[in-house]
């Protein structure tokens, strides 16, 4: 049996408090909603309007503590890539394929691509610099191509194409227009490229990632979790 408490006895009641969460980083623009982003580095990303207040924010972000906390375990919990090492068969992807390095014994070639990634031996301790150059350039031959596509097929018009090479973001989407794609994206299959293209074409007239952004990306590209996931998975190897 329980005793009863002694009468005259205070309750002692002990109170449970959460540290609050706060954001790495506050990037403040004309945009009308509030967006939160996990990186890679598990480094929490608020993205608001000019006005919106850090009470505010702080606010959302308690209300998303535990989607929060999930992401940021998910992105501690991934596997660092390992360390480039620019040798003789280490593989490189191009659009979703592996190729492999081979090595010109006494060149002094740049990076070339045949049915592997070729470079002179001379050229080895820059080779790293070398290839982030070729990808930049084959980025910018293609990824405004496909946007040019896809944005045809679902009626999109866009004012500008840029080549980025941001490191915490694969896409992005300006209150003008403007579409912006890190240059790593020509690395992954072609098909998760669209997934990224179509995401951002929708955020030019849908900005939020609120339910009725996901409806319209699914009907512009039905399967777009299967890309969706493939990028978050493979993310690590899309580095150089």
């Amino acid at each position: 049996m329980l005793k009863p408490l002694l009468a005259g006895t205070p309750m002692v009641q002990k109170e449970i408090t959460m540290n609050p969460l706060r954001p790495d980083r506050i990037i403040r623009s004309r945009r009308r909603t509030i967006s939160l982003e996990i990186t890679r580095d598990a480094v929490l990303v608020v993205r608001a309007p000019l006005r919106t207040t850090e009470a505010y924010i702080g606010s959302l972000i308690e209300q998303k503590r535990a989607w929060i906390e999930k992401k940021m375990a998910e992105m501690k919990g991934r596997p660092a890539p390992g360390k480039r090492r620019f040798v003789q068969g280490e593989e490189f992807l191009f659009l979703g394929k592996f190729y492999s390095l081979e090595i010109l014994a006494g060149s002094d070639a740049g990076i070339s691509l045949g049915d592997r990634f070729y470079i002179g031996e001379e050229r080895l301790p820059e080779c790293r610099r070398l290839l982030i150059a070729w990808y930049t350039e084959k980025a910018a031959s293609i990824l405004p191509a496909r946007v040019a596509g896809v944005a045809a097929i679902l009626d999109y018009r866009p004012k500008k194409i840029r080549i980025s090479d941001t490191r915490r973001r694969w896409a992005s989407c300006s209150t003008s227009g403007t579409l912006s794609f890190c240059w790593r994206l020509v690395l992954a299959p072609p098909e998760v490229i669209d997934y990224v293209i179509v995401h951002e074409l929708v955020h030019m007239r849908q900005p939020d990632h609120s339910n009725l952004f996901w409806e319209k990306v699914r009907l512009a590209m039905p399967d777009y979790e299967r890309h969706r996931e493939w990028l978050r998975e493979n993310e690590q190897m899309l580095a150089i």
